[in-house]
């Protein structure tokens, strides 16, 4: 049993998914509502859900043992810093000028999950950070096709659009990939 074994017991692992779960469901109410119409609160929740979406696949690349999880966690990367390019770029737009700066780090939830992700112990990091992913993303699928729908800035509307089918796909397969382990 590793140090990181030891001071994360199977309770600790089962309080830290509970309020993951909790976590997840906050956040796609939050998605839901404000995050669907406010330009504001769609580009912090998107900026923040892809900064951790970055910093956890690269935890996943450094303690998976399953090379399907480290293939999953390298395309998170890739999309969601690609995303953030986007993103960035619509927020400089014109039409965006009125909008404060983007976030550089997380906030307090999604710090609670890299937290947790952390202190999984070896054989529960993959499980971990499956059902995170799959909450991560159902909150952002959520976000997404709201704000497309009826976001309040034709700008991040755009974006919203174009990134919604690759979060889609990436739920997708973090669903096929959890219902494996």
């Amino acid at each position: 049993m590793t140090t990181r074994d030891e001071k994360h017991t199977g309770l600790h692992h089962t309080a830290d998914k509970v309020q993951d779960t909790i976590g997840g469901m906050h956040g796609r109410v939050k998605a839901k509502t404000l995050g669907s119409h406010s330009g504001e609160a769609f580009a912090k929740n998107a900026a923040i859900g892809d900064i951790y979406e970055i910093t956890a696949a690269k935890m996943a690349l450094k303690r998976t043992r399953s090379d399907r999880v480290r293939e999953a966690a390298r395309k998170m990367i890739d999309d969601h810093t690609t995303a953030t390019h986007q993103l960035r770029s619509a927020h400089r737009m014109s039409e965006t000028g009125d909008l404060p700066e983007l976030p550089t780090e997380v906030d307090m939830r999604r710090r609670k999950w890299l937290e947790h992700l952390e202190a999984a112990p070896d054989d529960k990091f993959d499980e971990t950070y499956l059902d995170q992913q799959v909450l991560a993303h159902k909150e952002t699928v959520d976000l997404m096709t709201g704000y497309a729908q009826s976001g309040d800035n034709w700008q991040l509307r755009s974006f919203a659009e174009g990134t919604a089918p690759v979060v889609e796909r990436h739920l997708a397969m973090m669903e096929k990939l959890r219902a494996a382990l």
